[in-house]
């Protein structure tokens, strides 16, 4: 008895040891599995993390393209980037290192250049509500077409409206309010002030250049910072969060203003300006400020004040062209995602 009870107790003394070498062995198993898997996984989004980061980077650096770029370190790991193609038509491939895991990500891509859209007026007014309007001084608004600094209309082009906006009860506010010396002149009579054709959601447009703007400026202390908003040669788009008075400082491009827009002193600026709000909006532009491209005003309701000083509005066809062919690319579309 006493030895089949040892011999009992044996067996199940080698039957548990058994079960827990077993259960220590897959414990080890499982914590390798689970090692492994972290491993590959965090190599998997540095990798990613690397078409990214240097995807945001080539936006701003056309020369990248043909380069490669090794030795990058991100979470813990290395990965490295090489970029190839045109344009057009770009591989960025990263190949990622993290603890001995290996990943590599291939990814084709195109520039997306930034739209601009057809003015339908030199000034529009792309809204559902005008409250107050003031308009006089030695102020012009003009349609007509014009090169580049000039102030005289290109003879034998194409006119558009000097204001454009989306119903006849605004251009009869808008007709009633002109005073003094202000100059309202383009197609069709004077003032010209037309009801136009224009089915762009031009709050939406705004919103999509803000994504990723080259100049942010919250403050007219940011404001300070800059000698210029872009150039002929390098034209900028331009985020102005909120009211900053824009004054003795000219610019190129795209200035796309969330908030009123106020222009005082001597501004001057090439391209396209968009203020936008989704409620109202107050523009006040005096002094001696001059726009050649054109001006949207996009809100549910708007003040419109332009007078004191001589500030001019000058439809370009010459601006918007060159800001379109000029500016950097605003995002890189996806093609293919490989890894």
């Amino acid at each position: 008895m006493g030895k089949s009870s040892l011999i009992l107790v044996l067996g199940t003394s080698a039957i548990v040891a058994f079960m827990i070498l077993k259960l220590n062995s897959n414990t080890k198993e499982s914590l390798g599995a689970t090692t492994e898997m972290f491993g590959k996984t965090q190599a998997r989004l540095i990798a990613n993390s690397g078409v990214e980061i240097f995807l945001e980077k080539l936006k701003a650096d056309k020369s990248m393209l043909g380069k490669t770029f090794s030795n990058n370190s991100l979470f813990n790991g290395k990965y490295d980037v090489q970029i190839t193609g045109v344009d057009t038509s770009i591989t960025v491939r990263s190949t990622a290192n993290f603890m001995g895991y290996t990943h590599t990500s291939i990814v084709k891509a195109r520039a997306d250049k930034i739209g601009i859209l057809p003015l339908p007026s030199g000034f529009r007014v792309a809204t559902n509500i005008v409250s107050g309007v003031k308009i006089n001084g030695n102020i012009t608004i003009s349609g007509h077409n014009h090169q580049i600094g000039q102030t005289t209309p290109i003879p034998g082009s194409t006119s558009i409206p000097g204001i454009g906006v989306n119903s006849t009860s605004h251009r009869t506010t808008i007709l009633s309010n002109i005073k003094g010396s202000a100059s309202i002149i383009g197609a069709g009579s004077s003032p010209s002030v037309s009801v136009v054709s224009d089915s762009t959601n031009w709050i939406s447009y705004a919103q999509s250049l803000v994504s990723n703007p080259d100049i942010i400026i919250n403050s007219t202390g940011d404001l300070g910072k800059y000698s210029n908003l872009g150039t002929q040669s390098s034209p900028k788009v331009t985020f102005i969060n909120g009211t900053v008075k824009l004054n003795s400082i000219d610019g190129c491009g795209i200035l796309v203003v969330n908030g009123d827009l106020e222009i005082n002193g001597n501004f001057n600026y090439i391209g396209l300006i968009v203020a936008y709000q989704t409620s109202k909006i107050t523009s006040k532009l005096n002094g001696n400020g001059k726009v050649w491209g054109g001006i949207v005003l996009a809100s549910n309701d708007i003040d419109l004040n332009i007078s004191n000083g001589t500030f001019g509005c000058y439809y370009s066809s010459e601006a918007l062209n060159l800001i379109s062919g000029g500016l950097q690319t605003n995002r890189f579309q996806i093609i293919s995602w490989w890894e």
